[in-house]
């Protein structure tokens, strides 16, 4: 049942975090084997945590 669990979500992350903005963790860590094997990838809390700082917090202004 856990397994389930974990591929609807993954499927639900691929669709529904480009709607609101979000890039995706999938992505990155293909991009991190093919472009940048010597470095070590970061987390999947640590990617989101990344976009979601550059998404709200880029050029310096206060956003309501």
């Amino acid at each position: 049942m856990l397994s389930k669990f974990k591929k609807i979500y993954e499927k639900t992350e691929r669709f529904f975090h480009p709607l609101v903005g979000l890039s995706s963790y999938d992505k990155y860590l293909e991009h991190m084997e093919k472009s940048h094997p010597e470095k070590t990838p970061k987390t999947r809390g640590e990617f989101f945590k990344d976009c979601l700082e550059k998404k709200y917090n880029s050029g310096g202004l206060n956003k309501c």
